[in-house]
């Protein structure tokens, strides 16, 4: 959910009430060899200012969140597949919501918020997400306690390349310890890539495989657009 130069700075105001948006920013997760392997779907706000995602009210996350899923589930086939969407999910959205909230389990990757706290409500209903066919990441990893609580769990941990910086390797050994796939969140350069590699990750995400794009459904124009 990472990026440089703001992913995460989408604003609140003038959400649409019921996820009917038209548009939403795409960024690429790919292999070493650039091979794409997935896309995460983010919120797109007019202006690509305010506070950070995991700042805004919680109600504001979630209709993000459903947003990005009505957005997903009209026209993900066209912007996505054959691969995977990753969508951001808080905590109160995967309890609140029943069944698979509108995702479709063989396209959607549910990408748990780092600020989600996980109590064995929480586990429950991701087990039971997966019971459904649903595969999980962990956004954000950084080893706290509820991140380790779920860490069995998951299919996907993404890592802050700052965080491999900082902490050299131990965060990206522990998630792969659990047999989760790697993915390394802001890489920016090509030296970047390489160290990641180096170090065991699978698969990345950040401004040199591409930007956030804006998609907007055809014919429709940008909510709260001017």
């Amino acid at each position: 959910m990472t990026s440089p130069h703001g992913l995460r700075l989408w604003h609140p105001p003038h959400l649409p009430r019921h996820g009917t948006g038209s548009a939403i920013g795409r960024q690429p997760i790919v292999t070493a060899g650039r091979a794409v392997r997935g896309y995460e779907l983010l919120y797109r706000a007019p202006g690509h200012h305010g506070l950070p995602v995991d700042r805004w009210p919680a109600r504001f996350q979630d209709r993000a969140t459903e947003h990005v899923i009505a957005f997903d589930a009209r026209d993900g086939r066209a912007v996505a597949a054959p691969h995977p969407s990753f969508i951001n999910f808080s905590r109160s959205y995967l309890l609140n919501e029943p069944g698979t909230m509108g995702c479709d389990p063989a396209r959607v990757v549910i990408e748990v918020v780092e600020s989600a706290h996980a109590d064995s409500t929480l586990v429950r209903r991701l087990m039971a997400l997966r019971d459904l066919g649903f595969r999980l990441a962990l956004d954000d990893f950084v080893g706290t306690e509820s991140q380790l609580t779920l860490l069995g769990l998951v299919d996907f941990v993404k890592i802050d390349v700052r965080d491999l910086t900082r902490q050299g390797t131990r965060l990206a050994d522990l998630a792969r310890l659990h047999g989760a796939t790697l993915i390394a969140e802001r890489v920016e350069d090509q030296p970047m890539l390489e160290l990641c590699a180096r170090s065991g990750f699978d698969l990345f995400q950040g401004f040199l495989f591409g930007e956030v794009e804006v998609i907007e459904r055809a014919g429709v124009a940008d909510e709260g657009a001017a």
